[in-house]
This record gives C-alpha cells, structure tokens and sequence, in this order.
C-alpha cells in the first residue's frame, strides 16, 4: 500500500518507507510513546518497563500494567530477523510462563528495581484517585491465572507470524496473543505511523463484566470455606464499629470516618486479608497506633513477619488465620481509628 501526501494544490508525493535501525530503536519508541501499546480500554493508563530480566528466560523488551491490573508483556522484532517467525511465538510464551504464579511483591521488584517507585505508585501517578488496592488484587490475580497481554511488536508482519496470531485469536483459549505492526513513514522533517493490529478478540464482554463493582454478597460467595468465615467475621466486626464497607471490582474496602474524611483502613478479598500501613502512613495516621497495628499483626502466623514491620501493604491468606487474630486484627484496627479521631479532633 503506497502512502502519499501533499501540501495544498502540490502533487501527491509517495512516502519513503523509514527503516528501524535495530530492535532497540523500535522498543524504545515503544517505551517513549506508551500510548502506542493498545490496552483494553482507551481510557485506561498503562506504565512500563524495559528489560525486565527473567532469570532462565531472558529479558522482556516491555514490561507494563494498565490502570485495570491487565499484565502487558511486548516483545519487538523487525521484519528482517528470522526470529519474526515462530521463535518469537515460543520467546513471548516462555516470558508468560515465567510470571505465570509470580507473587505480586515478586513482580513489582522488576519495577522497583528499574524507576525506583512500586508498579502502584507509578499507575497512580498517570492516574490520579486510582483504586490502587484494587489494582493490586487484579495484578495478582492476572499473575496467578496467568492472564496476560502477549504483545509482538513488528516493523512488517510476514504470511506465517499473521497465521500463527490468527490461530490464537480463534483456537488459543484463554491466551490473548496480538501482533502490533508500525510501518514507519517520513516527509521531510514530518514522521508518518501506520499501526495495523492482528489477532484482536471481539469477546471483550467478558474482561468488561470482571471489572464491575461488586455487591458485598458476591464478594463473600466468590471465597470459600474457612476463607469465606473469616470474611465474614471481618465484615460483621468492622460494621459493629459503625465503620464502612466498600466493595470494588475484586474485593472490599475496610473504611473509618475521620472527620468527614472515609479513609481506608485496611482491605479484604475472598481470599486474602491485606494491611494498608503505606496508605495510613501516607494519610497521616498517627505514627504510635500504626506501629502498635504492626506488631499486633507480625505476631499472626499468616503473615510474613518481615514485611509485616517494614512493608506498605502485606497480605495474609484469609484461610490461614484463626478466629481470634481476626478479632485482635480489628480491634486493633479500630483503636488506631478512635486515635487518629483524637488527634484530628486535637488540632
């Protein structure tokens, strides 16, 4: 397909095609215009990374989330490499199969490690009023189920990559394969992008329906057994403290009044109970209550006593604590509540 242009009444000129100098230059123009790495939703944010190191795997080109917790994994190839074929299939795969189960603390060090700020604090950033514990559960979930974006970005799409993406797009179940192509005009001065997209799904209903904001009834019927007790009794408790509950898209928040200000004090998912320390610290909650909540809570077995004490936001699995942490969990909680109430009322 030739590309012309003109300028006013000129004569239509044709394109000269540009050529990427090396994989490099097209993963970084990647990196540079994220806008570029289609997400499910235009008016999501995406963050990424470039070479993510996967010890036995090698290195991802691009690593992202977006604002709804989907997992981007990108990997550039230009059309003259003969991995553009079939090797390049194999590479993507492996890189999912390696996160595939990752903990989330785990995946978010490759983000630590490259921009200094956690996965959480960057999305946050691009996109202000974030629901970040939300955002975390969906990465965690995505890491568990291996429910990743798998992104091959090429200067110019061959007959057999097209087929390969083609054939997971109808016959790959629940593995999202696509292929980017970025044929890369110029003009002068003026660069010219055509993106064609190849394997995009039309069953999008689905990914739409997981991200609706759940009843607290359908937060409670999606744990299970102990799991599904001691969500229970976290919902009965906090709501005995005329406290507030919150649910999102993938769990609940655990909120207090202070001053007319709902702030949240800690979350809870079918699964899994996780402390909002970062949160309060960065709300300002007084220092005192907030290490005393900590301490209480390295004492739990199900916790990792570890990032219980310096950690922003550790988790338990709900199934692993007894009745009476639960109950110490949000007594504590509450008195951290009645005294940042004193000192706000103090001030």
């Amino acid at each position: 397909m030739a590309i012309l242009v003109r300028s006013g009444n000129e004569k239509w000129k044709s394109l000269s095609p540009s050529i990427f100098s090396n994989e490099a230059e097209l993963q970084k123009m990647l990196y540079d215009s994220p806008e570029l790495v289609p997400i499910k939703n235009d008016d999501e944010v995406g963050v990424f990374i470039r070479e993510a190191g996967l010890p036995g795997s090698g290195s991802t080109d691009l690593l992202g989330v977006d604002s709804q917790g989907n997992i981007l994994i990108v990997e550039t190839k230009l059309a003259r490499n003969q991995e553009v074929r079939r090797k390049v299939v194999g590479q993507i795969l492996e890189y999912g199969a390696f996160l595939w189960r990752m903990p989330f603390d785990d995946f978010d060090e490759f983000f630590i490690r490259r921009r200094s700020k956690s996965v959480l604090a960057l999305l946050a950033e691009q996109k202000p009023g974030l629901a970040i514990d939300e955002v975390r559960e969906a990465v965690r979930r995505n890491l568990s189920d291996g429910k990743f974006h798998l992104l091959i970005a090429v200067d110019q799409i061959n007959t057999e990559l097209e087929r390969i993406i083609s054939y997971f797009a109808e016959c790959g179940g629940g593995i999202q394969l696509e292929a980017l192509e970025l044929e890369l005009y110029s003009h002068d001065k003026t660069q010219i992008l055509v993106p064609n997209r190849f394997g995009t799904r039309n069953d999008d209903s689905a990914s739409i329906g997981r991200n609706k904001l759940l009843t607290m009834h359908e937060v409670l019927n999606r744990a299970n057994g102990v799991a599904r007790e001691r969500l229970q009794e976290l919902v009965d408790l906090w709501s005995s403290f005329g406290n507030r509950i919150e649910p999102g898209t993938q769990g609940a928040s655990f909120k207090a009044d202070i001053k007319g200000r709902l702030h949240p004090i800690f979350w809870a998912y079918p699964n899994v109970l996780q402390a909002a320390f970062g949160e309060l610290v960065k709300r300002g909650a007084p220092e005192a209550p907030i290490l005393d909540f900590r301490q209480v809570v390295a004492e739990f077995k199900g916790f990792d006593q570890n990032k219980v004490l310096n950690g922003a936001q550790p988790t338990a699995k709900l199934e692993e604590l007894s009745r009476e942490e639960i109950k110490s969990f949000v007594g504590t909680a509450q008195s951290l509540v009645l005294e940042w109430r004193d000192e706000v009322s103090r001030k």
